[in-house]
């Protein structure tokens, strides 16, 4: 009969972890909740384990997948890894987003595995799925244990697992029950070659999202985000489709602005206005922005005006600090035309025309994810 831990009614909760990160020592599989699902996880230096696992979800057919602590751990086991996979995992993850990759490198962690466990986590072609779900418990079972940590869908006629109902009579399993976990879906499973993907089993995230998430996205930032950062992204979005449009595909680059002190739904400034429109644009529909945490860590590149602005990002966000620069290459600021007369929102333009023609040609979206619809 399995062991089940009640994680909502427990008084010590990091009880629930520890005995759960010595049941995977011990060669027992693990049940936990994930965002969308219960899954069971396994310990990979355990074949017996292993081999539990695929039989509680029928793996013979579908590869169970390597539970890596971050992205940047995918490299370990996957180091043929693409950098436009290793880019939507550093989005996505934790969440509910499954990677099949080809793994043709003799240096992958995966070969310190024994050959029966590589044979439930490899396909007949070396394919490796690499999975990072979304849930506090499993984030502190896998910075606690120190093996590599396998994990799969148990097998229920319709659909994936909600509750722990049906096997709590399993031998040698230990459960943490949460509850019953609103049926939002299955984790989307999809194949990425290169820069190409395409979607294996559908769920949550649909075509549109990976499409969305898949695009290099530039945030421009200024101070009220109703001069600056509104005119630098319309310019960088008009040379964004000049450059890459028209290939058939959606453009590869998104762009967006805000404010390190912006008051939300403001519009653009009247001079503002008046100065993109000398370049064919229009900031009519604009309305600033706060920047806020979401917006930088999804960002690939973040230029601001001034050194002012940098110094608060990097400052709030010290993480992402190797992505904030300035737009001036030269190491220059960007004037503030805020209030002045139209010569000076002009001028303001300018500098700023200059400035992102040389960002724009040092793009290189190579790595962006080309999905098949």
């Amino acid at each position: 009969m399995a062991t089940v831990l009640d994680w909502r009614g427990s008084d010590d909760p990091s009880d629930c972890v520890h005995q759960a990160v010595e049941a995977l020592t011990q060669g027992r599989l693990v049940l936990v909740p994930t965002e969308t699902c219960y899954i069971g996880i396994a310990s990979g230096l355990r074949e017996s384990a292993v081999q539990g696992l695929g039989q509680l979800c029928g793996s013979d057919q579908v590869p169970l997948c390597i539970l890596p602590r971050s992205p940047e751990e995918s490299s370990d086991f996957v180091p043929s890894l693409s950098p436009g996979a290793l880019r939507l995992a550093q989005k996505i993850w934790p969440g509910p987003l499954v990677i099949q990759h080809a793994n043709g490198s003799m240096a992958s962690t995966i070969h310190c595995l024994s050959s029966q466990t590589r044979s439930y986590v490899e396909t007949a072609d070396r394919q490796v799925r690499l999975w990072q779900p979304g849930n506090e418990i499993l984030g502190y079972i896998s910075r606690l244990f120190s093996g590599p940590i396998v994990g799969g869908l148990p097998m229920r006629s319709k659909g994936v697992l909600t509750d722990v109902a049906g096997l709590t009579q399993a031998e040698n399993m230990l459960i943490i029950d949460s509850g019953s976990i609103d049926g939002i879906g299955a984790p989307t499973f999809v194949s990425i070659d290169g820069n190409r993907g395409r979607i294996l089993d559908p769920g949550v995230l649909v075509l549109e999202q990976l499409q969305a998430l898949s695009q290099l996205l530039i945030l421009l930032v200024c101070t009220g985000n109703t001069c600056r950062s509104p005119m630098a992204a319309a310019l960088m979005r008009k040379k964004i489709a000049e450059r890459f449009g028209g290939q058939g595909d959606s453009v590869p680059v998104s762009v967006a602005s805000a404010g390190i002190s912006a008051s939300p739904g403001d519009p653009a400034s009247v001079g503002a206005r008046n100065a993109i429109r000398s370049y064919g644009m229009s900031l009519d529909r604009h309305q600033s922005t706060q920047i806020h945490s979401y917006m930088v860590e999804q960002a690939d590149l973040v230029l601001v005006m001034g050194h002012r602005h940098r110094n608060v990002l990097c400052s709030q966000w010290p993480e992402y600090s190797d992505k904030i620069f300035l737009l001036a290459g030269d190491d220059s600021e960007i004037s503030d035309p805020f209030g002045g007369p139209n010569e000076v929102y002009q001028h303001c333009a300018k500098q700023l025309d200059r400035h992102t023609s040389s960002w724009v040609e040092r793009l290189d979206p190579s790595s962006v994810i080309r999905w098949e619809s």
